[in-house]
């Protein structure tokens, strides 16, 4: 059985991440953890009531996500559970995915706003960068299964292992499989647009076949069926925001460590400008 764990911030926005976490794990028949970090970082300035507030702040914790853990329909209660703990919240749910073998991790959109939370944002980052299994940012208030999804590929380790992540999730799905080219010298060479053309339909062909190529290799056939891929030309976030604003999906799914610019959309500030505004949840897997 697969274990799902969903991080919750105890905030206006948490009911968003559970909804999600719950009707995934009821249709993928997983194991669900609710976990809370209480981040030690509250509590450096005060050394001598460190200990005092630590225990105040976590008994808070442990009631609020209590009372949403009692929300959990009873036949998944039955293999779910929640804990809070405390730590550096990257640092704590890294050992926390460690301890329960967790195959994904769920959190909310506040995690990819960095500007509203020093230590959030750091978290945040630190997430997106170097989080070993696939996680899923939820920023839409829905509990209808992903049934439209759009997945950027650059032909890498890391975005082969975001589709399959994301094939896992919307076992009924469609999938729009998009691959972002930049052609080379397009700032500074005058070309005929013939010419243009001509080079951007070769492009586009040879990308294609070796789409084709590279699901052949690690998809299987009834998973090749519901994918359609798509090439487009030109700077690689303006491109993808645009066709995620064209197609609507309900997921999108990119890989974090690639070969070309859509691993570096989930790098720092451009991260924050990029994923904060898709109206979409989004996938990222290394």
């Amino acid at each position: 059985m697969k274990t799902l764990l969903a991080a919750i911030d105890l905030e206006s926005g948490s009911t968003v991440v559970v909804k999600r976490a719950v009707e995934l794990a009821a249709r993928l028949q997983a194991k669900l953890h609710l976990v809370h970090v209480v981040d030690d970082a509250l509590t450096l300035y005060e050394p001598m009531v460190e200990i005092s507030v630590r225990h105040r702040l976590k008994q808070a914790a442990e009631t609020a996500l209590q009372s949403l853990f009692e929300l959990l329909p009873a036949e998944l209660k039955a293999h779910s559970c929640y804990q809070v703990i405390l730590g550096k919240p990257h640092q704590a749910l890294a050992k926390y995915i460690s301890q329960s073998h967790a195959d994904l991790l769920i959190v909310g959109r506040h995690h990819i706003e960095p500007l509203r939370d020093l230590f959030v944002g750091t978290t945040a980052e630190r997430l997106l960068r170097h989080c070993d299994i696939p996680l899923l940012m939820v920023s839409t208030d829905s509990v209808e299964p992903y049934l439209q999804v759009m997945a950027a590929t650059d032909f890498s380790r890391s975005s082969h292992h975001a589709l399959q992540a994301g094939l896992w999730l919307a076992p009924e799905a469609k999938v729009k499989l998009v691959h972002v080219c930049d052609p080379p010298f397009m700032g500074f060479v005058r070309y005929d647009q013939d010419d243009l053309d001509t080079l951007l339909a070769e492009k586009k062909a040879r990308l294609e076949q070796e789409v084709a190529s590279e699901m052949a290799y690690f998809l299987a056939d009834d998973d090749q069926s519901r994918i359609e891929s798509q090439v487009l030309t030109g700077n690689a976030q303006q491109r993808l925001t645009e066709a995620v604003d064209l197609h609507r999906p309900q997921l999108l799914v990119l890989g974090t460590h690639g070969r070309q610019g859509i691993s570096r959309l989930l790098i720092g500030s451009v991260a924050t400008a990029f994923l904060s505004n898709l109206p979409c949840d989004v996938l990222v897997a290394r």
